[in-house]
């Protein structure tokens, strides 16, 4: 694995959003699972935050499964992150814990990776990652 790190919840959040996107129409979670070799369970329970924070809509039945509450390219990825794992994020690598330092040993790197990061996911839509051209 490389530095940088999403939590399983988030990716499959991100991926699975993807794959509803490009079906355009309901899906199972059984079916978004199997679209990316992830456990039915864990994409079900991660579905249901973004249902929770209105992002997906769900029917349940033998024609269930998960809707778009709203147009691909009006949902950024930051709003699937934020709907999984809120929205405290700090660049400290600490995690907010004291640092026996004077300074950051990795300076300003972690707040810097951070700006970036959250300018990319909220810059990008599912639009952006489904839609040619």
């Amino acid at each position: 694995m490389g530095i940088f790190h999403v939590t399983e919840a988030v990716s499959l959040g991100l991926h699975g959003m993807g794959l509803l996107a490009l079906s355009g129409e309901r899906v199972r979670a059984k079916d978004l699972a199997d679209g990316i070799g992830a456990s039915e369970a864990h994409m079900a329970k991660v579905f249901q935050k973004l249902v929770k924070a209105g992002l997906v809509s769900s029917v349940r039945g033998p024609s269930g499964g998960f809707d778009l509450a709203f147009l691909p390219k009006e949902i950024s990825l930051m709003d699937i992150y934020r709907a999984i794992e809120g929205d405290d994020r700090s660049g400290c690598l600490l995690g907010g814990r004291k640092c026996p330092f004077k300074r950051c040993i990795f300076g300003d790197m972690p707040d810097s990776f951070e700006r970036e990061f959250r300018s990319r996911m909220e810059n990008t839509s599912l639009a952006d990652l489904v839609e040619e051209g």
